[in-house]
């Protein structure tokens, strides 16, 4: 252990979702409030906290290996977030020297690291309240800002280990919300991503709607944009209307929506216990499209290989999304994940079978993408630089699609003109920045 004229150096390191990147700036800003030295590289720490996503098997298999990497090297580790809430005994087998301490303990870890470097093993569990809203945070993208607007949903997804570790639907206030967003704007961020398990019933513990803290958020003054995060088809059916019609008069929203669909199929989608069917999703993508135009990015997600999923039902996951033609789909194969009542359906989908069947999809979704990418080829766009990778700059249109140019950094956090010179499947290509900004 330092002694005490040295900073004690930790190092964060953190996979999963927009929540779990969010609660990790939370905690690196309550490790620097506490006196703690933050280093990039986990060789140099004198204890390494992971902040892990458990929510698909690969990711879980890889987030143990590395425990393990660290564990043998004799790190002091701290294992957090959904990964120590769902496998503790899997990370205790594989490192005994490991402390576990769960997700709704997170901002509790800077009082616990004295106790790990003097060498005990601390298993923290509890559930209890927390709100991840108003502390310090260290943000991972300058102009990028993630704002947790809940946590667990409605939903009892057959597949689903969210559930198992948020549970219900827990909407934190719509006030802290909008103070959090602002307090963000003031340090520069262009870009709010509302986010959750499921956005679309947030507030109905509350008494309000996502849409009535929508309509607050874009009254907030400054020049930013909004994504919404996702929403289940069965919750975004009952709020549709009324975001539609904010979506249409504002700005300052994406016109993009994430709708995860999961199967083609009603009779997969009964064993998934999903609370929609097929045509209702058809209906409400085509509600959006004819509101707010066909040019609306609309993102999905498709499970391939869920447990008794026939060849009649992969076969209509690639006709709903022929039919369909969402702009960015996320695939995932189905694995067993602990716990959860899809483990016990059979039977379950041989490996060659899964992997044909995702090779089809990814077919699908790949050629889908890049012709609705192709459109955008030779036009000029208003495009909001937002981050740097490599020797480029990402870029977001109006209904979010991503654009790579070149330029310098001092063009991030602006919006410029850029013609679009070329598409792939994920993304636009404009010709190095050469425009004057868009705006001020």
């Amino acid at each position: 252990m330092p002694n005490d004229t040295q900073k004690i150096r930790v190092a964060v390191i953190t996979t999963g979702c927009a929540v779990n990147q969010a609660y990790s700036e939370i905690l690196m800003g309550l490790l620097t409030t506490a006196g703690y030295e933050l280093v990039k590289n986990p060789a140099e720490a004198d204890l390494i906290i992971i902040n892990a996503c458990a929510i698909k098997k690969p990711t879980e298999d890889r987030m143990l290996a590395l425990i393990k990497r660290f564990s043998e090297r004799k790190k002091k580790i701290i294992a957090s977030g959904c990964l120590a809430e769902l496998v503790p005994d899997r990370i205790k087998k594989i490192a005994p020297n490991a402390s576990i301490i769960g997700a709704y303990n997170l901002m509790r870890i800077p009082e616990i690291i004295p106790r790990v470097l003097r060498g005990e093993i601390i298993e923290l569990l509890e559930r209890q309240d927390f709100e991840p809203l108003l502390h310090p945070r260290i943000l991972l993208k300058k102009y990028i800002g993630v704002v947790p607007i809940a946590r667990g949903c409605v939903g009892h997804c057959t597949y689903c280990v969210d559930k198992r570790i948020w549970g219900e639907l827990k909407s934190y206030p719509k006030e802290k919300i909008l103070q959090e967003i602002r307090r963000l704007l003031s340090r520069g961020v262009k870009e709010i991503r509302l986010s959750g398990q499921d956005t679309g019933p947030y507030g109905w513990d509350l008494g309000y709607t996502h849409v009535d803290l929508l309509r607050d958020a874009v009254e907030i003054p400054g020049d930013f944009r909004i994504r919404i995060g996702m929403m289940s088809p069965d919750t975004a059916i009952k709020i549709i209307d009324d975001l539609l019609d904010l979506m249409k008069h504002t700005d300052k929203i994406y016109k993009y929506l994430h709708i995860p669909v999961q199967s083609g199929s009603n009779r997969v989608l009964r064993r998934m216990n999903r609370k929609y069917t097929v045509e209702d999703f058809i209906d409400l993508i085509k509600k959006i499209r004819k509101e707010l135009g066909f040019d609306t990015t609309i993102a999905t997600d498709i499970i391939t290989g869920f447990p008794g999923e026939t060849e009649e039902d992969h076969k209509a996951s690639i006709e709903l999304l022929e039919e369909v033609k969402p702009d960015i789909v996320n695939l995932s194969r189905y694995g067993d994940r602990p716990g959860v009542p899809s483990s016990k359906l059979y039977p379950k989908i041989h490996s060659r079978i899964l992997k044909r069947r995702s090779r089809e999809l990814t077919e699908t979704i790949r050629r889908i993408s890049f012709e609705r990418n192709r459109e955008y080829i030779g036009k000029v766009y208003d495009v909001l630089l937002l981050e740097k990778d490599g020797n480029s700059l990402r870029g977001r249109l109006y209904n979010y699609k991503l654009v790579i140019t070149r330029g310098n950094d001092n063009a991030l956090g602006k919006w410029v003109k850029l013609r679009i010179a070329g598409a792939t499947w994920k993304t636009l290509h404009a010709a190095p920045l050469e425009f004057v900004p868009a705006k001020n």
